[in-house]
């Protein structure tokens, strides 16, 4: 028999030889002990490896359904936040009240807002200097057509003409710039009131408040800015951390049946996302199970279950540490029964 026969780094040929004639009755007895433990060693590896095709040709080839257990998060989970400082002057909303997209959560302090607002719209609305600018140029505009008529009789002089001409000129210029003041103006006024609907805080998106940081008269600061939290719960998420074994067999799109706990009856899902990464840990990928909650049944933060169907049975993350370490333990075992030997 071979060194290979035990890869364990021992001269396995004192094993397999006879006595020395220089050995004395407790060397002699001693490696008779050896030889029993190595042998006793290499029937549980065989038969173990002879247990572990056993078991695998048994499990390959049937079904195996296991159960796994999760958590429901919701489809977004949002801190709506004002996008100014100020102080509060009203929440419009309270614990589990749904609210729609782009309804008023809040309002900030707008006194000088509504002022600035109220003054640009009076600016916009003045139009004195833009109807002058036209009768003006208007009157340049006939008086020119008048003496060029004029000329055509020679009862015109030349220099009229010309001067005519250069007022015309300058009355199509003021009639310009007034019409460039109330652009301005009309785009002063969208400034003012894009600075007064600043101080509301809008719904990003329809959901049911969880939590309101703020109340009227608290003053919001650069590191405090949320003033609700709001759960988008229209769709939900059952979140699982599945063994990779049965992860990585699922596909985005795939149909499932997932179990929520508060819920009588099974609720449809679909494979919503699997998370590139195995956890080292515990040998698991997340997968993430959209659910449709339109009516509202379903809880954030309910447990649900999920039933997956396998070809084999999945080590847990238990099983997983024990196997490696066993194998440690034995390897250190047969080292240190060579190194004994030697």
């Amino acid at each position: 028999m071979s060194d290979t026969f035990f890869n364990v780094g021992c001269p396995t040929r004192f094993l397999f030889t006879d006595y020395e004639p220089t050995m004395n009755m407790s060397q002699r007895v001693r490696q008779i002990d050896l030889k029993a433990s190595f042998i006793r060693l290499a029937r549980t590896a065989a038969t173990s490896v002879a247990l572990t095709w056993s078991m695998t040709s048994m499990c390959y080839g049937q079904g195996y359904t296991t159960e796994h257990q999760g958590l429901t998060e919701p489809k977004y989970d949002i801190l709506v936040a004002a996008t100014e400082i100020g102080r509060i002057d009203e929440v419009n909303v309270d614990v589990g009240d749904v609210v729609q997209e782009g309804q008023v959560i809040a309002r900030l302090e707008d006194d000088s807002q509504v002022a600035d607002v109220k003054y640009a719209k009076e600016r916009a609305a003045m139009h004195g200097e833009s109807d002058a600018a036209k009768a003006e140029a208007n009157f340049a505009r006939n008086r020119l057509k008048q003496l060029q008529e004029l000329a055509k009789q020679q009862m015109a002089r030349p220099d009229e003409i010309i001067r005519a001409t250069a007022d015309l000129d300058i009355a199509r210029s003021r009639e310009l710039a007034s019409i460039e003041q109330d652009a301005l103006r009309q785009l002063e006024l969208q400034r003012y009131e894009l600075r007064l609907s600043r101080r509301k805080v809008l719904a990003p998106s329809g959901g049911v408040v969880a939590e309101v940081f703020h109340h009227p008269g608290e003053y919001l600061t650069p590191g405090d800015p949320a003033v609700i939290r709001l759960l988008v719960v229209d769709q939900i998420f059952g979140v699982f951390n599945l063994p990779a074994a049965d992860a990585l067999a699922l596909h985005v799109g795939d149909p499932a049946t997932v179990f929520v706990a508060s819920l009588s009856q099974p609720v449809r899902a679909t494979v919503h996302s699997i998370a590139p990464a195995i956890n080292g840990d515990s040998g698991t990928i997340k997968v993430r199970y959209l659910l449709n909650n339109k009516d509202g049944k379903v809880r954030v933060g309910d447990q649900c279950r999920i039933s997956i169907e396998s070809t084999r049975p999945a080590l847990s993350s238990s099983d997983y540490r024990y196997s490696r370490q066993s194998q440690r333990t034995e390897l250190s075992a047969a080292k240190a029964s060579a190194g004994s030997i030697r």
